[in-house]
């Protein structure tokens, strides 16, 4: 896969709004660790999306908790692994090992759309059932759109 040309397509989609406006902003982001030096500095990149990372993962990891998703451990497991690889990355990358930073521009999308189709399309469609049976915890609606 040629991660200059990987971006947000309908394969990725969850039919779950929140969820895949959240993913549509780290695909960008992701992408963006290959575009080239002079585009903008690669920590600067990277930054951003670590710091989507943060927020958007604690954002599942909210509705886990909240909706008791049954195989959350292993979800959440998943998001602080990646997260910690791509901090570790960051490390690196700043003490001078940069060809991390392109392996991590390559690796990075093959995880995302694993991770989408398993785990995070576990997670969408017990939120969506979730909503539909009426349990939503006193989510806000457009949260579970």
């Amino acid at each position: 896969m040629s991660t200059q040309q990987w971006a947000w397509s309908d394969r990725l989609s969850l039919k779950h709004e929140l969820m895949d406006e959240t993913h549509q902003e780290f695909v960008e982001l992701c992408a963006a660790l290959s575009l080239p030096e002079e585009h903008s500095p690669y920590l600067t990149r990277l930054d951003a999306l670590i710091a989507h990372s943060i927020e958007h993962f604690e954002q599942e990891n909210t509705w886990m908790r909240d909706f008791e998703f049954p195989p959350a451990g292993c979800h959440q497991g998943e998001h602080d692994a990646v997260l910690q690889v791509m901090q570790e990355v960051r490390r690196r990358y700043v003490e001078g090992e940069r060809d991390l930073g392109q392996s991590l521009a390559e690796e990075l999308p093959l995880w995302f759309e694993h991770h989408v189709d398993t785990m995070d399309n576990m997670l969408a469609q017990f939120l969506i059932n979730n909503q539909l049976a009426g349990k939503e915890k006193d989510q806000p609606s457009a949260a579970l759109a």
